[in-house]
């Protein structure tokens, strides 16, 4: 079990999740059914390979949190810029040795395209395609998990203060149609802003892509969802670019959002 926030009760977590956070979908399928995954691949686009790649931070908390067994986790990343999930085509990433590991992934995570949520078009097309990517991976024994974006912040031309909860219901529905996690990294960005405003976790120029602070603030949702320990504490700070105060504050900001998030 995680370790529990002795400084933070049940009712103060909830008082940090704003009530505009909370889709009217209940989510329904919030946990692993083999948490600590140790062969992981993510599937998406720049919002996953801006800085570094969020698989690389990923991967590094977990070798912080379990240094004993370090060397058997291990993670892919298959990005195509601006890619919707319908262009990706995730069987042929699932044969054994196609991506370099021998074993099926434990986890495969699907993150669908920042506009997939705004119209019913696209709504669409990203339900079918994660129906038709799921069926491979429930084939080879791997679990699907989803992975909520974020929305876009007031420096995008297309910024809209109810995003979020749109984005929000598509995957809540998706995860619980299929039986699916959904990392909630769009509620962890909605709630790190509603506490530190001033804080950037989009990049400034186009209000769309993470700032190397909202990266590391998905890599800790992620963690959050996928391991047996608080992500809280935990010592990877992208090598001393985030700053331990933004460090912590982003660590709890994760662990507080799936905490709520699995608790609907």
């Amino acid at each position: 079990m995680k370790t529990p926030l002795a400084s933070i009760g049940i009712l103060a977590i909830t008082a940090l999740i704003p009530a505009s956070a909370m889709a009217d979908t209940e989510n329904q399928s919030n946990a692993l059914g083999s948490p600590n995954p140790q062969q992981i691949l993510y599937v998406g686009n720049s919002y996953q390979y801006y800085n570094n790649s969020l698989h690389n931070y990923v991967k590094r908390m977990a070798e912080a949190a379990y240094p004993d067994t370090a060397d058997q986790l291990k993670s892919k990343s298959v990005t195509i810029s601006g890619a919707y999930l319908s262009q990706h085509e995730v069987k042929s990433y699932l044969f054994p040795g196609v991506l370099g590991f021998p074993n099926p992934f434990d986890v495969v995570v699907l993150q669908g395209h920042s506009a997939a949520a705004l119209s019913d078009e696209k709504q669409q097309e990203f339900r079918d395609a994660v129906l038709r990517h799921h069926n491979a991976i429930e084939a080879t024994g791997a679990e699907t998990v989803l992975y909520m974006t974020p929305a876009y912040s007031e420096d995008h031309d297309s910024y809209d203060a109810g995003m979020t909860d749109k984005i929000e219901e598509l995957y809540t529905s998706m995860g619980n149609q299929i039986g699916a996690p959904v990392i909630p990294v769009g509620l962890a960005f909605q709630n790190a802003y509603e506490q530190r405003p001033e804080l950037a976790l989009h990049v400034d120029y186009d209000g769309s892509h993470p700032s190397a602070e909202g990266s590391y603030l998905a890599a800790a949702t992620v963690f959050a969802t996928f391991y047996d320990k608080s992500v809280v504490g935990n010592p990877y700070t992208y090598y001393g670019r985030i700053d331990e105060d933004t460090a912590a504050f982003l660590q709890q900001v994760a662990e507080d959002t799936v905490a709520e998030y699995n608790r609907r």
